[in-house]
């Protein structure tokens, strides 16, 4: 890299400067939203859904039970002598009940595994945000302020009067003609 700038408008670096100011607060806002938006995404998934499929275990362990109380006295009162009745209805209803309450296993387990996938994702999310963060909280206000004052020393360089061209002194008579005497050059004593 040369030691030279080529620098072909001194007018477009206070724009840059003032455009780095705009970008930084701007992603300052955009990791704030984001920031806010991942713990909604955290809650959502540790919380509600959680909570929602733990809740529906729950009930449908609870009609499992009823449609197993169900389908017994469903047996119970329709024997007759050694023969057992067939009860299909009361049957189904216990099967969906353990389809059901195998969802709800299959539910909890899928939160479980989103949300420990979720808190990792997050956690990357974090230290590459700390890291932008402290780059536009430290480095970009540097850079700005060296812009700005490089853009200062140009225009200070640019407003310095230009040193003014040396004259040419008398040029020195040829060699090839003979020099005058004294008498012709004005003068006698």
């Amino acid at each position: 890299m040369s030691g030279t700038a080529r620098v072909r408008s001194i007018d477009v670096l206070p724009l840059l400067s003032a455009g780095l100011s705009k970008f930084r607060g701007e992603a300052l806002n955009a990791l704030e939203d984001l920031a806010i938006e991942v713990r909604r995404a955290r809650d959502w998934i540790h919380q509600d859904r959680r909570d929602y499929w733990q809740r529906e275990l729950q009930r449908a362990y609870e009609k499992l039970n009823v449609a197993r109380i169900q389908l017994q006295q469903a047996r119970t009162s329709r024997r007759v002598g050694d023969h057992e009745p067939a009860c299909l209805e009361e049957k189904r209803l216990v099967e969906r009940a353990k389809r059901r309450v195998e969802l709800a296993h299959q539910k909890v387990a899928a939160v479980r595994h989103w949300a420990n996938a979720i808190d990792r994702a997050i956690d990357d999310f974090q230290r590459t945000r700390t890291q932008f963060a402290a780059w536009l909280e430290l480095d970009l206000p540097q850079a700005t302020a060296a812009l700005n004052q490089m853009s200062e020393s140009l225009v200070s360089y640019i407003s310095m009067a230009a040193p003014a061209a040396p004259r040419p002194e008398k040029a020195p008579p040829a060699a090839d003609t003979p020099p005058r005497p004294a008498a012709e050059q004005g003068g006698a004593s």
